[in-house]
């Protein structure tokens, strides 16, 4: 029997099957703060299967990795998802991962290194969750009187840096996840969770809070804040959800319930900003006092 490693992320039971990766994911960052023990798993990824590309797909996402390093396909025939990870160095073999709509098991081939291996987990846990009512969100994501903050918005508009002015100016601010939080509705409730996915800043807690709001950031020579309207409040978060999947019908149905229920308790901002301490509590202001 292959060697696993066991997690418990955002409340549910996710089994990686594998001997070289079950290795790579105890020594990895963030990863063992969720290893859990339990009999069975809600989903697993089984590496080590064998599977070639189908004669045909339709293409549904393509895109270069980070650092310029791969490129990623996203693809489905009929019920099976597939996702292909190729590295531009032929060097280091493709990873393909192969999913049955419905199913409680992603199929993945050997050969990740530890970049592509975290990145696949990612998209395997976004393949298997979505219809649990949840989803990892690109986002940077402040708590403060025990409720989270989604600061969201495109790279290099400011997230990291507008969460690190909450950190130094607001009391009792504390990061819990910068890259990758999971945003899930439970019995009504909009929330978020701590994830193995934190972008650089490391910071992975196995903690789960409501959600106070959401707020959108854009650049601007001065502080503005107001809250958003239905319409208005998806296009500000939709941008945020997993762009592979909002790409094929059965997901982007799932991602539009998703939001409904949560803009149906939570208020979204957009928050036009200078990167100073007065940006922090205008926005900190503006989501404590709509509460």
């Amino acid at each position: 029997m292959p060697d696993s490693i066991s997690f418990l992320i955002a409340g549910h039971k996710f089994r990686v099957v594998g001997d070289k990766e079950s290795a790579m994911l105890r020594a990895m960052p963030g990863f063992p703060v969720f290893v859990a023990e339990y009999d069975e798993p809600e989903w697993q990824v089984v590496f080590g299967r064998t599977f070639e590309k189908p004669d045909e797909w339709k293409e549904l996402y393509n895109f270069v990795f980070e650092a310029d390093i791969m490129s990623c396909k996203f693809a489905r025939k009929g019920d099976v998802y597939y996702f292909v990870m190729e590295p531009y160095d032929k060097a280091i073999p493709p990873l393909r991962m192969r999913y049955v709509s419905g199913s409680n098991e992603v199929e993945a081939t050997e050969g990740a290194d530890r970049d592509m291996l975290r990145f696949a987990l990612w998209m395997a846990l976004g393949l298997l969750s979505m219809s649990s009512k949840m989803l990892l969100i690109h986002s940077s994501t402040i708590v403060h009187q025990g409720r989270a903050v989604l600061f969201l918005g495109e790279s290099g508009t400011g997230k990291s840096t507008h969460t690190r002015l909450w950190l130094k100016s607001i009391p009792d601010a504390h990061l819990l996840n910068d890259d990758s939080p999971v945003l899930a509705v439970e019995n009504g409730e909009a929330v978020v969770y701590g994830s193995p996915w934190s972008g650089k800043t490391h910071h992975y807690h196995q903690l789960r809070f409501p959600l106070a709001g959401a707020v959108r950031l854009s650049q601007a020579p001065y502080n503005s804040i107001r809250q958003l309207g239905i319409v208005e409040a998806f296009s500000a978060i939709h941008p945020s959800c997993p762009p592979a999947l909002a790409q094929d019908d059965r997901y982007q149905d799932m991602i539009v319930d998703l939001l409904s229920d949560v803009l149906s308790t939570v208020p979204v901002f957009h928050l036009e900003c200078l990167p100073d301490e007065d940006a922090a509590w205008t926005s900190h202001d503006a989501i404590f006092k709509a509460r």
